[in-house]
């Protein structure tokens, strides 16, 4: 089946959590030296937070990144600072940023490696920069695994992920989402990539993860998350819910297909859900592994007091709009 085929059919492969965050950081990155003074600058901040708002509302890392970026320019704004000055700082602060991301997600894929055991029969879903992560440093340990990965539906992202762990070497079988209950029974581990983890331990991946987590916790099999810290959402601590958003039928077919079909048909396409923490055995994070009732000793760590003493982007967004420039 050729590439045209397979996108009739759905083949509609998105950006992971990190390619996602990355690309934001690079956009932001390549338009701030533009910006002529603060008025632009914030009108680009805008802009961005708007497009992750509306693309990717799930996305806690990058909310994280554009926290700490919009708290640059304001504090550049209420202290009189030179926007040449700002614009400098924002640039640093987006090259760590770029950095961290990179970085976590391979420490924290190491962690989770070592979970792994040398024989275990793992499955997972979707497409995780740290889970391939995870499988390619299982693999340089000389550990032999073999590897079921759905297909992953929306998107079939599972056959961009099942044809990277091949060539890790690892023997793979794709298999519909719809059969995960009928191969659970093979399975050692569940390992799994997170959108977002809220601080009671709830994580947001690919839709389907949740019913995954689901079936393990009955056949009694291990589900491991890897999640850098800084995918962990900090609102959901103040009752903020993370949004889910929706994708539409383009996701699932091509425009011949979806006009050979009936008049009154509609498709509702959602791309992620919410697996609670009970069906999570252990988060693997830069900072170790932990269980997901655990979190909250995490997050004292790593901002120093709980609960964190944080402003939201929404916050941020409303004290620049006050500004008068």
């Amino acid at each position: 089946m050729g590439l045209e085929e397979l996108r009739k059919h759905g083949y509609n492969v998105g950006l992971t959590a990190t390619e996602y965050s990355l690309k934001l950081i690079d956009e932001l990155a390549s338009n701030v030296p533009k910006a002529d003074d603060y008025k632009e600058l914030r009108q680009l901040y805008e802009n961005i937070v708007n497009k992750l708002f509306s693309e990717r509302p799930t996305s806690a890392q990058a909310s994280n990144m554009l926290r700490d970026i919009g708290l640059i320019i304001l504090k550049g704004i209420k202290e009189n600072i030179d926007v040449k000055k700002t614009k400098k700082d924002i640039v640093n602060a987006l090259d760590s940023w770029k950095k961290k991301v990179i970085k976590e997600c391979e420490e924290a894929a190491l962690i989770a490696s070592r979970r792994l055991i040398d024989g275990d029969v793992i499955l997972t879903h979707s497409r995780s920069l740290c889970v391939l992560k995870a499988l390619e440093y299982a693999k340089k340990e000389g550990k032999k695994l073999s590897v079921y990965v759905t297909e992953s539906r929306p998107g079939m992202e599972g056959l961009v992920t099942a044809e990277k762990i091949a060539k890790l070497g690892f023997n793979v079988k794709l298999i519909v989402d719809s059969a995960v209950r009928f191969f659970m029974k093979d399975v050692d581990k569940v390992l799994l990539g997170a959108e977002a983890v809220a601080v009671n331990g709830a994580t947001v991946s690919k839709v389907g993860s949740s019913l995954i987590s689901l079936i393990a916790s009955e056949a009694r099999v291990r589900v491991f998350v890897i999640a850098p810290i800084t995918k962990f959402n900090i609102e959901t601590l103040f009752g903020e819910l993370v949004k889910l958003p929706e994708g539409d039928w383009r996701r699932l077919m091509s425009v011949e297909v979806y006009a050979s079909m009936p008049e009154n048909y509609r498709a509702r396409v959602p791309l992620f859900d919410v697996t609670p923490p009970s069906y999570i055995d252990g988060i693997a994070t830069e900072k170790g592994f932990f269980a997901p009732q655990a979190l909250p000793v995490i997050m004292k760590e790593v901002y120093g007091s709980w609960p964190p003493k944080l402003v939201s982007i929404e916050e941020i967004l409303n004290a620049l709009r006050g500004e008068q420039l």
